[in-house]
């Protein structure tokens, strides 16, 4: 029907172009049976013709809206959505024989019950196209609304400027399956994959949330070149883009209106493009206008902590309108101030300053908050036990508890009611939730050893990170390392080799998997000979490792004293800190 949308492709960006409901593009050619049909659904309309429009002298191309005014989801309640659809169009034409000729045509549906046309205040809509049961159309444009944080004036003001379907007394399946012209080309047939009342609402606000938190739009801020129609021969003007509400709206209607779509109100004019016009004017006559609701924001010389008196409310300092409430007793880190039309002073809250949102308490419902975090504190990491207990600190309640051990980062410590809280990293925007002392631990640190100690495995082992679990390695038995450091973690000694203890790489074997040994040095190496077949063992674990024959001469460099009996290691073996042995029984002295 009438909408244009913008996609990018391989090769660059394709502009296709949306027209506005009161716009008519009369093909030569057209059949006869059709542009009767048209006509006599035209005399069972009323068009709703605005009288005494909105002035356009201050209409804007370069602040067709602002940002706030398109992101205020919360400007009507779904019932307040409802009372405002009620009351543009109460569903009032009882004509049945004008139901019934229009029935005759079988391409479109109207709804007629309890002896009227339903209409889009009273009509139901499941998903799809299905009409007659499912949610209200005022529950379908709120809920769109929360879900992509958009203003809900937005979305009936397009509704109405599309398709008109905010006033039509007689709508068909055929205009909600395009309410708002998403994916309705004027080159092409709309695509049916876009099809249906709730799908176009959704599809529609999600566009405009798209293009609000930065995303692609074929308008963007500054200086674009904007035509007056989508014939290019109707010439156009460089506009200078001043909001990302007025990109969206280009997005989704790239068009401006000439000084003669200007003049003539909701009429029309040589050359003329009226669907951004349109929108400006509904909204004046609607909802009171599009307004520059630009706030700025100073940041304190010091953020500091406050605590709200008692129950109250936030406000929009644009216009002083109550957004929620807030309880009493909370303890919150404010970062930045306003000036409210009043001339009272407002304060943003750390979380509210970082994420940009235009919401603030007047100072005069704050107090310096008497529990302050102790300003000798340290932060850093601290062990959260498992089975400790997350406390919403004012009221000693208990919110959460957490079933593993995990390190966290320790921002602040706070005293509260005789008792010790805990605040970690992502909690400290306020002082509000923490973990008792007894449910922290400080972080175990590594000892290092008076001597380094040689120790092989007794079997095969990991090396992790005893304080996270993290795992780093397998080592495997029968070789010997030299550690240099140890931890204590919940009973359980782990050793640290000397390599990762001088990289301070948190990698460790458990101690009951290591046995130590204790090689000595030959005074110088020996070369002696197997007196018969020998085996070779693992000292740490007396298993045999491998057989060596009679009468090999081997290199022995040192030697183990187990159970007051020597064994030799040879040359490679200590070289390769392998622990393997021969028992000294089976070598004898070679003749020099």
């Amino acid at each position: 029907m009438w909408a244009e949308k913008c996609v990018r492709n391989e090769v660059g960006k394709r502009r296709v172009r949306r027209r506005d409901f009161r716009i008519r593009f009369f093909v030569l050619g057209v059949f006869a049976a059709v542009f009767f049909f048209t006509f006599l659904t035209q005399s069972f309309k009323k068009l709703d013709e605005e009288v005494g429009a909105a002035s356009l002298a201050n209409f804007d191309p370069g602040y067709i809206m602002s940002d706030y005014q398109m992101g205020n989801y919360n400007s009507m309640s779904e019932a307040e959505i409802q009372a405002f659809l009620t009351a543009k169009n109460s569903c009032p034409n009882t004509n049945y024989d004008a139901y019934l000729q229009l029935s005759a045509n079988t391409r479109y549906k109207w709804h007629w019950k309890d002896g009227h046309f339903v209409c889009l205040s009273e009509e139901l809509f499941g998903d799809g196209e299905v009409i007659g049961s499912g949610d209200t159309a005022a529950h379908i444009i709120w809920q769109a609304a929360q879900d992509y944080r958009i203003n809900p004036q937005v979305l009936l003001v397009l509704l109405q400027k599309e398709t008109g379907l905010i006033t039509d007394t007689i709508p068909n399946d055929g205009d909600y399956r395009k309410a708002t012209g998403y994916g309705c080309p004027d080159t092409a047939p709309c695509s049916s994959q876009y099809y249906g009342f709730k799908n176009q609402i959704r599809k529609a606000a999600a566009l405009f949330r798209t293009v609000l938190d930065g995303g692609w739009t074929n308008y963007p801020l500054g200086e674009n070149y904007v035509q007056y129609n989508p014939d290019p021969g109707c010439g156009g003007s460089v506009v200078n883009i001043r909001s990302l509400a007025t990109s969206a709206l280009y997005r989704y209607t790239p068009y401006q209106p000439n000084a003669g779509a200007l003049a003539a109100g909701y009429g029309t004019a040589y050359c003329g493009a009226y669907g951004n016009r349109n929108f400006y004017l509904y909204f004046e006559d609607w909802f009171g206008g599009i307004k520059d609701e630009t706030v700025r924001y100073v940041a304190l010389n010091t953020p500091r902590y406050m605590e709200v008196k008692e129950t109250t409310n936030r406000i929009d300092p644009r216009n002083g309108e109550i957004v929620d409430e807030i309880a009493g007793g909370r303890i919150l880190k404010f970062m930045t101030k306003t000036t409210l039309k009043d001339g009272r002073s407002c304060l943003r809250t750390e979380f509210g300053t970082k994420n940009k949102e235009d919401i603030c308490i007047p100072f005069e419902y704050l107090k310096n908050v008497e529990l302050k975090p102790d300003e000798d504190f340290e932060s850093g990491k601290k062990i959260i036990k498992a089975g400790a207990k997350k406390v919403f600190i004012r009221a000693e309640e208990v919110i959460a508890t957490y079933e593993k051990q995990l390190i966290r980062e320790i921002a602040a410590k706070i005293e509260f009611n005789g008792k010790t809280y805990y605040i970690t990293e992502f909690d400290c925007g306020s002082l509000e939730y923490g973990f008792e002392e007894a449910d922290v631990e400080d972080v175990p640190e590594y000892q290092n050893l008076d001597d380094v100690k040689m120790m092989t495995l007794k079997q095969d082992s990991d090396r992790i990170d005893p304080i996270t679990g993290g795992y780093y390695s397998a080592l495997s038995k029968g070789n010997v390392y030299k550690f240099a450091s140890m931890i204590v973690v919940d009973g359980l000694e782990y050793y640290r080799t000397e390599h990762n203890t001088v990289n301070n790489i948190e990698a460790a074997v458990l101690g009951d998997d290591l046995v130590e040994v204790n090689f000595v040095d030959f005074s110088e190496p020996r070369y002696m000979r197997l007196k018969n077949q020998t085996e070779r063992i693992n000292p740490a674990t007396g298993e045999v490792v491998d057989v060596l024959q009679k009468g090999r001469v081997i290199k022995f460099t040192t030697k183990i004293l187990i159970n007051d009996r020597w064994y030799y290691r040879t040359e490679h073996n200590t070289l390769n800190n392998l622990c393997m042995v021969i028992d000294a029984e089976d070598v004898e002295e070679i003749e020099q």
